[in-house]
Order: C-alpha cells, then sequence, then structure tokens
C-alpha cells in the first residue's frame, strides 16, 4: 500500500513530497524539490496536511504563516497540480485569536468534514511587545464543513488546562481512534518533561475522551502523524530543534516503541495519507526522468 508523506523545510516553506511503498523508507518526489507553492496571504506553506475528501479530490490545508488567523486550502485531483488557492478565516470572528496554526481534518462517515487545528486567543499585549516571543496559551479548535464551502462557527475541540498545539486524529473505519498532539507547556531548554506528545481516546463522534495520555515520546518534538501499515500503527513526529524526523510504532496503540524509517532529513512537520498505486505511479515517474 502507498503512503504518501507531505512536508515543508526550513529553507522552503511550501509543498513537498516523499512516496513509500512500504511505510518505511520514503523517497522524495521529483528530487525532494518543490511542488507547490502558495500565492495567497503570507505565501507559505507550513505544516502541509493532505486529505482526500467525498467528492474525490485531494484537499490541502496548511499553516498560513506565524500570525494569521486564516489557513490555506488548495484542492488537486493529481497531487502534482494544486489549484483554487483560499484563506479560510476560521479564527477571524474570534476576538483576541493570534493565530491558525497545523490545521487537519477528518471526515465522519456521513462524510462531514472536521476541521481542527491549534490557536492562540488573549487580549492584545503591550504595545511594541511581539506576542510569539511571549507566554502563549494555545487550545485545540475546530470548525464543521459539508463542501469545503461553507462551515460552522469555530468552537474550542479541546482544552486539557495547559497549551497544546499540532493536533492530529487517526481513525479507523470502525471510527474508533485517538489524537496526538503536543504540550506546549514549558521551554525549550533542557532538561524538560514538557514538549512531549500525548494521546486522548476519541468517542465515535470523534471527540476526545477522558484525558490525555504521555506514552514515552521524547521532548522537544511536535508534528505528529500516524498511519497504519502491515498491522501495526506508526507515528512520525519532527524533533524541531535538530535535523531529521523520528517515529514510533505500536501493536494497540498503547504501548509504542522508537523505530528506524528512511525520511526526508530536511522535513519539517508533515502528515502521511495512503493513495492508491496509479497514484503512487505517476509520482514515483517524476523521479525516473
Amino acid at each position: 500500500m502507498p503512503y504518501l508523506f507531505s512536508y515543508f523545510t526550513t529553507q522552503d516553506e511550501s509543498l513537498h513530497l516523499s512516496l513509500s511503498w512500504d511505510g518505511i523508507v520514503f523517497e522524495p518526489v521529483g528530487g525532494g524539490g518543490s511542488i507547490a507553492t502558495s500565492p495567497i496571504g503570507e505565501r507559505t506553506l507550513r505544516d502541509p496536511f493532505i486529505g482526500r475528501a467525498s467528492d474525490g479530490l485531494f484537499h490541502l490545508l496548511a499553516t498560513n504563516g506565524w500570525a494569521s488567523t486564516s489557513i490555506v486550502h488548495a484542492t488537486s485531483a493529481d497531487l502534482l497540480e494544486w489549484t483554487d488557492f483560499e484563506a479560510i478565516p476560521v479564527m477571524s470572528k474570534i476576538a483576541g485569536a493570534k493565530n491558525a496554526w497545523a490545521p487537519e481534518f477528518f471526515s465522519d462517515r456521513d462524510g462531514t468534514i472536521n476541521i481542527i487545528w491549534s490557536s492562540s486567543v488573549g487580549p492584545e499585549p503591550d504595545a511594541g511587545v511581539d506576542w510569539l516571543a511571549s507566554e502563549q496559551y494555545h487550545s485545540i479548535w475546530s470548525c464543521k464543513t459539508p463542501d469545503f464551502r461553507s462551515y460552522t462557527k469555530s468552537t474550542i475541540y479541546l482544552d486539557p488546562g495547559f497549551s497544546l498545539i499540532d493536533a492530529t486524529v487517526f481513525k479507523r473505519p470502525d471510527s474508533s481512534g485517538f489524537l496526538v498532539a503536543k504540550d506546549e507547556s514549558g521551554t525549550n531548554e533542557t532538561p524538560q518533561v514538557r514538549k512531549d506528545l500525548l494521546i486522548w481516546a476519541l468517542s465515535p463522534d470523534g471527540r476526545p475522551e477522558a484525558t490525555g495520555v504521555r506514552f514515552g515520546s521524547p521532548s522537544f518534538v511536535e508534528g505528529p502523524t500516524v498511519f497504519e501499515s502491515d498491522g501495526r500503527l506508526v507515528m512520525l513526529f519532527d524533533p524541531f530543534l535538530e535535523d531529521g524526523y523520528q517515529a514510533m510504532t505500536s501493536v494497540d496503540g498503547r504501548d509504542w516503541a522508537p523505530a528506524r524509517l528512511g525520511l526526508p532529513r530536511d522535513a519539517r512537520h508533515g502528515s502521511v495519507t495512503v493513495i492508491n498505486d496509479a497514484e503512487a505511479a505517476r509520482l514515483h515517474s517524476m523521479n525516473e526522468g
């Protein structure tokens, strides 16, 4: 089964793709070059997420810069040509909203699309104070859409009582699943027991249940993504203070162990989606010329 890893790089905040046939070794598409750039907003594609919706198209969501309250959306039929770029103003009507980071989506059984992202909301900082350099409190927000044209009001999806970013949802065909997100409290200085990942169980309607559980991920990691390969769960995440991607695997979603995968060393905060053989062959052909 082919897997597509979408990501950006520190040097080039645009869409990059890598392809894997086994969920272990990922081959950069097009030699690792940029596949698409954003022509709107801050003209950046950070934290790209690609998923397939009920319309049969691939939909791209991405962060529109550090301090934008909108997220980037585009569509593609073949994963190579991306069109209809737009900025979805998910936090524009929320007073005190500072940003909208790391958007993703998952679908209900009826095809309704749930978009999730992280935002910090609060009073305006004093004049001359950079809010990005100040203490922040992020929660996971969400809205729903049937078609990426109309959207429900944005509301808080998960607020565990501490700052939380980079939520990703893994759902099985029976609608069971879990959410993984990064504890954003604490500092980026060692030693640190925060800045790691937690797991929340999901109810059948896709809502987080109970409390988040630490499962042994390292500190100073973010941007988790989860997929299933050969009967095991694979979680990838970005060790943001160093180069290279890291991975853990699990059989049951509770006990996780470190794993070694072949991933692009320049990748930053990516996501994995399953594609079909024909789509993978088309992407692979870009490397044969």
